[in-house]
């Protein structure tokens, strides 16, 4: 049988598992009574199964009625197609307080199949939940006379009141047992609550006099910061952290310089005024997640957890020097005081707390004795390292403002006809110490500080102007690619709108290219930013595809234009033929996708024969043309 919702079980039969003996038992016994001595087959059905039937419904259909409980209502059906046409008959009728009564083939156990008279109601159709009764008999083989018919219609009267007081008395029983439990859940759920008031004063009361003593442990009375034995706490498992996710972690030891001589000069008083001061500022040059303590007098330790590179921490330190060396403010007065700082990095330049701690130190004392108000790596090779990275990026600063960067194009070929398709234009910063600095050496940098995206509007700007200025309508595309960082710039489709806007160039001739890893990191904030892209109507590729964790499945809901393939399949072809067979998938799917491939690195003439046959739409690379200055019309290339 089928039934328009889920049903719940039998309630009798579920009250009487809870153990509700205070129920009276009378309506139960006068529905078992009808089931018993009814003349034509009763059963009731939930979430489609069978859960109460009598006799004569079991027998019908050629089964017991332990065997018939629990079936699905399928098995009396001739299939499941006579299954599911009944249901949408009888779904929308009886949720809507209607009575099903058809006659249908229907099948028994042993595979007969015989015509069957179906009566159906639901119990409460305005609670669907409590389930689905159905009456059933054998059909009348041929028409009968008139007589005949008026028996029938009086049987079919009577069977549908059965059916009626059926429903009633098990509507009675819900309200029944509606009340009873609201009456019960209304008593517990207040006394819970009572109870409940209790212990969470009680919890609280206590969890504030150990909260205040615990306070008082671990922290430093005169400034609230964490003390020694907190930070050491802290620091050990900072060091189990970067151990297990390969990061780095800093230890910065800060000494304010010629702290003793405010003391001795404005007394204690003020020093504690500017201990407070100073602890707060350097509080707000920490993230979310660092630590700093107070180990005592003038001195504080800084705990840096799983930074990148240990320039990470050069930049901490630099900007606690600068804010420390502001002005204080104090009885109307402006102080001024300055601090040392030393830093070590784990794992080189200690194992645990105390060794950091204790290196860390040593190197605040040679800061002091260089001049003080500097930092020092406890390491000279740390030192060095951190200082070129601190001044790469004071020049990378300054390099769009002195004409520093440059665009060079490389082209890209169509494999079918070898003429040249488009150009990707590629970023160089020619620096007037260094030469050509690769973009190997500063890329990351840039985008770890930020500077990507002035470097990336830089070039996206001057890459519109180049190609509209090599014969508009009339130009190849120009590809230009998108950092992580640009890419969720929130200014990124403004910024495109301007260049294009600008330059005058065609949005179908700028083609923006995207890593494989910034495109499905986060696909909810992806989707909707490619939409805003492509409905400028430039086109959009991804690029270095395979080194990521892409689908087929996933790029049906990119609107892409364009896969690229990343260059370490290309180079490595001849020593792995397993690349040769990753290519032609990639670019027999991309096909069935309906997006274009371009092959990437692409350095001998047997790469550009295997990718021709391997149907690969476009391929780039040092072997068919290395990337050249851009020029003005009618300027040699660099």
């Amino acid at each position: 049988m089928s039934e328009p919702v889920p049903m719940e079980p039998l309630v009798w039969a579920e009250a009487q598992a809870q153990g509700h003996a205070v129920r009276p038992r009378q309506p139960q016994l006068e529905v078992e009574a009808i089931l018993a001595n009814a003349g034509i087959g009763i059963a009731f059905t939930r979430e489609r199964r069978f859960y109460l039937c009598n006799a004569r419904f079991a027998e019908l259909f050629g089964w017991t009625v332990e065997e018939l409980i629990g079936q699905p209502g399928e098995v009396v059906y001739t299939s499941r197609e006579s299954y599911e046409t009944l249901g949408r008959i009888a779904i929308p009728l009886l949720a809507g307080g209607g009575q099903l009564d058809v006659e249908w083939e229907l099948r028994r156990r042993d595979g007969t199949k015989f015509p069957c008279r179906i009566v159906a109601r639901a119990i409460n159709p305005e609670q669907p939940a409590q389930g689905t009764v159905w009456l059933a008999d054998t059909a009348r083989p041929e028409p009968a006379p008139a007589a005949a018919q008026d028996a029938s219609d009086a049987t079919l009267a009577a069977r549908s009141a059965e059916l009626q007081a059926i429903i009633d008395r098990l509507q009675a029983e819900l309200a029944e047992r509606k009340l009873a439990e609201e009456r019960l859940i209304a008593e517990r759920t207040a006394e819970l609550q009572a109870t409940n008031r209790r212990l969470e004063a009680e919890i609280a009361e206590r969890l504030q006099a150990e909260g205040r003593a615990q306070h008082l442990a671990d922290h430093d009375v005169l400034t609230g910061l964490p003390n020694r034995r907190l930070f050491e706490d802290r620091v050990t498992q900072a060091l189990a952290f970067s151990v297990r996710n390969r990061k780095l972690t800093a230890v910065m030891f800060v000494d304010l310089d010629r702290f003793k001589h405010v003391n001795d000069t404005l007394g204690h008083a003020v020093g504690d005024a500017m201990l407070k001061e100073v602890a707060q500022r350097l509080v707000d040059q920490l993230r979310e997640g660092d630590t700093i303590c107070r180990l005592g007098g003038d001195e504080f330790v800084i705990l840096l957890p799983e930074i990148k590179r240990s320039s990470d921490a050069a930049h901490v330190a630099q900007k606690i020097i600068e804010a420390v060396a502001q002005p204080v403010t104090l009885d109307e007065r402006d102080l001024h005081i300055t601090c040392s700082i030393g830093i070590t990095v784990f794992p080189d330049d200690g194992r645990d707390a105390e060794a950091l701690i204790r290196n860390a130190d040593a190197a605040m004392y040679h800061a002091k004795e260089i001049g003080r108000a500097n930092y020092q790596f406890f390491t000279e090779q740390m030192n060095i390292a951190a200082t070129r990275r601190l001044a790469l990026e004071n020049d990378l600063r300054r390099s769009v403002q002195n004409g520093e960067l440059r665009l060079r194009c490389q082209p890209v070929i169509d494999l079918r006809t070898g003429a040249v398709a488009a150009n990707e234009a590629l970023l160089r910063w020619q620096h007037p110490a260094r030469g050509l600095v690769t973009p190997g050496e500063f890329m990351q940098l840039a985008e770890d500080t930020g500077l990507i995206l002035r470097l990336g509007e830089w070039a996206l700007r001057e890459a519109c102007r180049w190609a509209q200025a090599q014969g508009g309508e009339a130009a190849l595309p120009v590809a230009v690619n998108l950092s992580a960082r640009q890419f969720g710039d929130p200014k990124l489709v403004e910024t495109v709108q301007h260049a294009l806007r600008e330059s005058g160039l065609p949005p179908h001739l700028l083609e923006l290219e995207i890593g494989e890893t910034a495109i499905m990191q986060y696909p909810d904030v992806t989707i909707p930013t490619l939409h805003k892209l492509k409905q400028l109507g430039v086109t959009l590729a991804i690029d270095d595809f395979g080194t990521g964790h892409s689908s087929f499945t996933f790029l049906r809901r990119f609107p892409v234009d364009k896969l690229k393939i990343d260059v370490s399949f290309v180079a490595d072809m001849a020593e792995h033929k397993d690349n040769e067979a990753i290519i032609v998938t990639i670019v027999g799917l991309a096909h069935a996708l309906g997006l274009k491939v371009v092959a990437e690195g692409v350095e001998t003439e047997a790469q550009i024969e295997f990718l021709r046959h391997a149907h690969c739409d476009y391929a780039q690379g040092y072997h068919i043309g290395q990337p050249a200055e851009a020029a003005a019309p009618g300027e040699p290339t660099a």
